[in-house]
């Protein structure tokens, strides 16, 4: 076991240091390894941590193998291919490993005590070429502008993502159901889920209680808000509500604290039916430079297995609100 406050890298880790997720980290053969168990300030929905919590927990002990067995933080660009295959709930107890292969990729995992399945893995490729967008995004004066029509999507209040009345650190963000203007987009004139974080225009500027290195936002972070915008697409796509079963995440760069940045998620495409319905979302983060060029921090893609019954849970279940006075 090491002592993760005297880590580099790590000096501001809400994850670590302020040990939202764990504490402690041991040696492994070719990693790291630790412990955490599923409280209530990582829920997403009721009763169920949310999965941008565990990929959080991963990516920082996929940072502390690195700094473990090559001598350096991870550096970005980061590609990362996770993939859920078990069913976990809060009060779970969870192994977490990261180890590195000999092509420097990183392997995670995150383990219930006392099932077979692995709930979470991922394979992190170090440094790989930046994979480009290949969905227009809208200039966020676009998304700003009077007039654009714009709808607040309801929350679930303790969702560490999108939950307002929290007791517990939580990123407090709001998404939108949008549509973007034909005129500027050749002539597409198409749905979207948008989302805004940091700045002094977005709310209350979150972001510094969300660091790992200092002024640096968590990695975790920009999963976590992927995940959470991919996944609220599917109200574009039929009203689906679904479980993330495979999340490709490409991290850029990681945005400084108060950097502000926008989400942006398209109508989805749909396949199959009944039971075996899944939704296919992709999205990104970014910002708008002083050039107007626009800088991507991170993008994901992925798959989604819709359920009819998550969408009745969240119909009878979260409570309502006046969404008339809400705005981006």
């Amino acid at each position: 076991m090491f002592d993760v406050g005297k880590t580099t890298g790590h000096e501001a880790c809400f994850v670590c240091q302020e040990k939202f997720c764990f504490a402690d980290v041991d040696d492994c053969e070719s990693g790291v390894e630790t412990e955490m168990v599923f409280g209530l300030e990582h829920e997403g929905w009721q009763g169920i941590p949310h999965g941008g919590v565990a990929m959080t927990a991963l990516l920082d002990l996929a940072d502390h193998c690195w700094l473990r067995v090559r001598g350096t933080n991870l550096t970005y660009p980061l590609t990362i291919e996770w993939r859920f295959a078990d069913v976990v709930t809060i009060g779970d107890k969870m192994h977490l490993r990261a180890i590195v292969k000999d092509d420097g990729t990183i392997i995670l995992s995150m383990q219930r005590q006392g099932s077979e399945k692995i709930y979470l893995r991922a394979e992190v490729k170090v440094d790989v070429v930046s994979e480009k967008v290949d969905f227009s995004l809208p200039d966020p004066e676009e998304l700003l502008q009077e007039g654009v029509k714009q709808q607040p999507l309801e929350v679930y209040d303790n969702c560490f993502v999108c939950g307002r009345k929290r007791q517990l650190p939580g990123l407090q963000r709001r998404f939108f159901k949008t549509v973007i203007n034909p005129e500027n987009h050749e002539g597409q004139d198409f749905s979207a889920v948008i989302v805004r974080f940091g700045g002094a225009g977005a709310g209350a500027d979150l972001s510094a209680s969300f660091q790992q290195a200092p002024n640096r936002l968590h990695p975790g972070v920009l999963a976590a808000l992927l995940d959470e915008l991919c996944g609220w697409s599917g109200v574009l796509a039929g009203d689906l509500y679904g479980y993330t079963v495979r999340f490709k995440l490409n991290i850029n760069r990681l945005p400084e604290i108060g950097d502000e940045f926008f989400g942006f998620s398209p109508t989805p495409e749909v396949r199959g039916r009944g039971a075996r319905k899944f939704y296919l979302p992709a999205g990104a983060l970014y910002r708008q430079r002083e050039d107007g060029s626009k800088e991507v921090f991170a993008s994901a893609s992925g798959q989604w297995l819709a359920r009819e019954e998550l969408r009745r849970q969240f119909d009878e279940s979260h409570i309502k609100e006046d969404l008339r006075g809400i705005i981006f």
